[in-house]
């Protein structure tokens, strides 16, 4: 049995900049961390010669071909795997449809134990560019490539998406004292409503929304990054704002009336700005606030869950049993 234990993400600044942009000279930046909630992903080899999958369904077939979980599928199809195999995923939170990089938090995970399950070892490079290759092109999903090197990589980073089509992971810069103290002014709640990421970044893609704020987004990132490491953190909460508002703008998808409610709410409540995670459309909001306006925030948000978390080192990894 081979269990991999993989982190979710919260991206603060640049999405939507991190893919490959020939239309621009400035390479794409996206700030973001992994958090202590992590995707288990559970592999043995089946008994018989059929499939087993248990995630939010079961699903017991044949062989691969017959699965209707596109992405496991079209991984197991990448590995080669035919048949004879049982996986099971669990999740610390809610996850799917999130705002937290969930299905490619799955594809790093499953790729990482299915390597292990071939008795080989991978590279954070090479499990960020083989479950970005499965994702993307495989299952042909209209998203970036930041979820699979920040659930690979894991901690704080800066990853710059260059034009000659590297990837530069980079840690964020920055001592643990400041980083506690960025961390005691966030807050983050669960919406209760999940979205289909790629359908809404295909509609952008669709009506070829989808590099209108790229270089803007892209120098934002590297503004939060200025402040977070050096500046002053509050100017972090305008930046985080600023983000959100030009993601906002992209399509009406991005955000509901009842969206946008609950974060004027929070704004109204002391939060100096914020953002959802993610594509929009539901998941999660992440807030930044004085840490004595907490409070005062969740009683504003009552209707919503609270969710506690912390930063977190490691990318994906595997767990003994």
């Amino acid at each position: 049995m081979i269990v991999s234990k993989t982190p979710f993400r919260i991206s603060f600044v640049g999405g939507g900049s991190d893919h490959f942009n020939h239309q621009s000279n400035i390479p794409g930046k996206v700030i973001c961390t992994t958090i202590n909630k992590y995707m288990y992903i559970n592999i043995n080899k089946k008994y018989d010669d059929k499939v087993r999958l248990s995630y939010s369904v079961t699903e017991n077939k044949n062989n691969v071909k017959e699965l209707d979980h596109l992405l496991i599928k079209k991984t197991l199809e990448y590995f080669k795997i035919k048949k004879g195999i049982e996986i099971t995923t669990l999740a610390d939170i809610p996850s799917s449809g999130s705002g937290l990089g969930s299905s490619s938090t799955l594809c790093v995970g499953l790729t990482k134990a299915l390597n292990k399950l071939k008795g080989k070892e991978i590279s954070k490079e090479n499990l960020s560019k083989i479950a970005a290759k499965i994702e993307i092109e495989k299952c042909k999903k209209p998203i970036g490539m930041q979820d699979h090197y920040a659930a690979a990589y894991g901690g704080f980073n800066s990853i710059l998406f260059n034009q000659n089509k590297t990837v530069n992971v980079k840690k964020i810069n920055i001592s643990e004292k400041r980083l506690n103290i960025f961390k005691k002014h966030l807050i983050m709640f669960y919406s209760g409503i999940n979205r289909k990421a790629d359908k809404i970044l295909g509609i952008i893609k669709k009506e070829k929304k989808h590099n209108k704020n790229y270089e803007t987004l892209s120098k934002l990132a590297n503004q939060f990054e200025y402040e977070l490491c050096e500046g002053d953190l509050q100017n972090t909460a305008e930046i985080l704002h600023e983000n959100w508002m030009l993601k906002k703008n992209l399509h009406q998808k991005v955000s509901s009336a009842n969206l946008n409610e609950v974060y004027e709410n929070a704004l109204k409540a002391g939060a100096l700005g914020g953002k959802l995670l993610g594509a929009g459309g539901g998941g999660y909001f992440i807030f930044f606030a004085k840490p004595n306006n907490h409070k005062r925030i969740i009683k504003r948000l009552k209707n919503f869950k609270h969710v506690d978390f912390d930063f977190s080192k490691n990318g994906s990894s595997y767990l003994t049993i």
